[in-house]
């Protein structure tokens, strides 16, 4: 539990604004049943559920609290794997194609070889107007 707050996967603390939020979620979420469901009574619950929302915000603090905990799992895990898969189907891929074409632009080959510096020396005099727009 302690590791789970301490990555903020679930929230500390919910707010009455982040409340209000996760009301309104549950009114919208409520409307949109009833619209593809041809249902009133979806309509008819989004109603006492609005009201509630603006003048108790802090009713839907369980609401908030299931929510926010599962959005922050869910961007921790998404995150996490989606870089992963873009790195094994985009990075990888190109740096093994580079490899066996033979490029070497950060000259590994040559690095910690010999004395000399594979940093190439660049003699340019800055002027004021590379300084001064410099995007």
């Amino acid at each position: 539990m302690e590791r789970l707050l301490k990555y903020k996967i679930i929230p500390a603390k919910v707010s009455k604004k982040e409340a209000g939020d996760t009301g309104m979620a549950v009114v919208l979420v409520l409307l949109i049943i009833g619209f593809f469901t041809q249902n009133d009574l979806y309509y008819k619950l989004a109603i006492p559920f609005l009201v509630i929302d603006m003048a108790f915000p802090m009713f839907y603090y369980p609401f908030a609290f299931v929510w926010l905990g599962f959005t922050n799992l869910l961007g921790t895990v998404v995150s996490s794997v989606l870089l992963t898969v873009i790195y094994f189907l985009v990075v990888l891929p190109m740096g093994l194609f580079r490899r066996m074409l033979g490029k070497d632009n950060l000259n590994l080959d040559k690095f910690r070889k010999s004395q000399k510096s594979v940093l190439k020396t660049r003699d340019i005099d800055f002027s004021a107007e590379d300084i001064a727009n410099p995007y």
